[in-house]
């Protein structure tokens, strides 16, 4: 599509939703497309590739995984495998692939087409193991896989050298989303912008940072989406998305600051959808560089930090503060409530015999600039921490970026602390605790520990709560998982932010989901529902 048709289709759905003002107002025509804006473009369309939210809410209209969590739960439910099967020993994997579906490029389903795009990260030398490509969550999500095959025409095997509590959880989340074998054929290193999926929506073009367009996929195995096309579009401006929406001129979006959401909420044009997100915001200290080196100067800034306060300034009601770096009611999650209580004196002991090392340059914190469900406004958010720790007496400097440099900056240990976050992936306490902790984690380049954090003790415990399918037993890990980051404090846990959508009421059928995702092919027009 040209840039003069898209422009186009956004004039024509702003026309079809001009003067639609009521919940109970039924538009004339319901529309062809439905437009999604949101803040940030995507970074990548490879399901194996990708840990940024834009990314993976864009691929999940196009690729889908043998299982997948029941809209709205954390609850497992068969998808593209009709039935699955895991040995006694929890080391076999044997998934019953549902027949009949295809790929966006016609080719069919069957298990040597869905081990493709596991044996591309598990085998080095797989063509399809991209030389660019990092694979980050192949390393600590699907490290026990040991191999992936098609034992029958329709029956695949994933095996594991030692069992895992959380493997049927990672099965269902974008890096086990399929791709077409047929991918590097088509289209070779850039199969990274081409996702071939079998979901409801197929790529029809990407703009980079002005839209992604997508079709209807006439192929559809389950229920159609209701849509011929689905345009998400970037519009980093908050304000401005949101004036987009009240206009017609978009149908949903995300990304909204708290006090908009509270104005929101007693408008009969727009639905919100909010609820507690499975997310930490946190502060990372780079142990790598020399004042973040020290643990008294991370407990003096750790102390110094008031997060109830830091909660009511940076969500403004849509969230809370944050004691753990995990969700509240997660396995393992400690009885005392607080681990961090906020003490300014202690922290100025703390931290006096250092302060000399902040004469000549101040803190830094790195902080995006785009709005992330655990901080909706990221600038606001570091300028309450600068003030925080300047209060300590060392100087602090906000540096702000986009957050895809952010991500690179984080991911090359280039920075000394930075606000940053994690929303969670399957709903288990190891997605948090070994994303933040696990040393396997803290490889330059594909990083998710930004702290660089390595213990021995800490891999011992992560590694071992792992395969521990006794939820008592594995609880009891993650409590002492949680005592050795309190004793060293590579992160500070700040707050959790609320999940929230709005859309326009003149639409149905949208779920928020517990991970994270955006299932917007579920949405429904309220005019074709009458």
């Amino acid at each position: 599509m040209r840039k003069s048709a898209l422009v186009s289709c956004l004039l024509v759905v702003s026309v079809l939703f001009s003067g639609c003002g009521s919940k109970n107002e039924t538009p004339k025509e319901s529309p062809k497309v439905f437009i999604f804006a949101r803040g940030s473009d995507a970074q990548k369309l490879d399901p194996a590739d990708v840990d940024d939210g834009e990314s993976v809410n864009t691929l999940t209209q196009i690729c889908e995984g043998l299982v997948r969590f029941k809209s709205g739960t954390l609850e497992i439910e068969e998808w593209l495998a009709e039935s699955y099967d895991i040995s006694e020993d929890g080391l076999h994997y044997d998934f019953k692939i549902r027949p009949g579906i295809v790929f966006h490029d016609g080719t069919p389903l069957d298990a040597a087409a869905a081990a493709y795009s596991f044996q591309r990260q598990l085998d080095e030398s797989h063509p399809a193991h991209l030389p660019e490509a990092a694979f980050a969550y192949w390393s600590y999500l699907y490290q026990d896989v040991v191999s992936v095959e098609a034992i029958e025409p329709m029956v695949l095997r994933i095996s594991l050298k030692q069992p895992n509590a959380a493997m049927l959880r990672s099965l269902a989340i974008f890096p086990a989303w399929l791709i077409s074998p047929k991918s590097l054929d088509t289209y070779g290193s850039e199969m990274q912008r081409h996702p071939i999926g079998t979901g409801p929506y197929r790529l029809k073009e990407w703009r980079p940072n002005e839209a992604i367009i997508l079709e209807r996929n006439p192929d559809y195995w389950a229920e159609a989406p209701e849509f011929e096309r689905m345009i998400i579009k970037v519009v980093p401006d908050n304000t401005t998305r949101l004036l987009q929406l009240k206009s017609g001129a978009i149908h949903g979006m995300d990304g909204l600051q708290p006090t908009e959401v509270a104005a929101l909420r007693s408008d009969p044009a727009i639905t919100v959808y909010e609820e507690g997100g499975l997310n930490v915001g946190y502060m990372a200290f780079n142990l790598e560089t020399e004042r973040m080196a020290i643990p008294e100067v991370r407990k003096a800034i750790s102390l110094a930090i008031d997060k109830q306060s830091f909660a009511t300034v940076a969500l403004e009601g849509a969230g809370r503060p944050a004691n753990y770096p995990l969700p509240k009611g997660f396995l393992g999650y400690p009885s005392i409530e607080d681990a961090m209580v906020f003490d300014l004196e202690r922290a100025r002991e703390l931290i006096a015999p250092h302060k000399a090392l902040f004469e000549e340059r101040p803190l830094e914190i790195l902080v995006m600039n785009a709005p992330r469900p655990y901080l909706p406004d990221p600038v606001t958010a570091a300028t309450f921490i600068k003030g925080q720790i300047e209060a300590l007496g060392i100087p602090a400097q906000v540096v702000s970026v986009d957050f895809k440099s952010q991500l690179d900056l984080l991911r090359n240990g280039e920075f000394e602390t930075g606000l940053i976050g994690w929303v969670g992936d399957n709903g288990d306490t190891d997605n948090f605790l070994s994303v933040f902790f696990g040393s396997w984690a803290a490889v330059k380049g594909t990083a998710t520990n930004y702290s660089f954090y390595r213990e021995e003790e800490m891999d011992r415990l992560l590694l071992e709560a792992r395969k521990e399918t006794d939820s008592a037993k594995r609880a009891d890990l993650y409590e002492q998982t949680l005592a050795l980051w309190k004793r060293d404090l590579p992160l500070l846990p700040l707050c959790h932010g609320d999940n929230i959508v709005v859309l326009s009421s003149q639409f149905e059928g949208f779920q928020l989901q517990k991970i994270g995702d955006l299932r917007l092919s579920e949405v429904r027009s309220k005019a074709n529902a009458k």
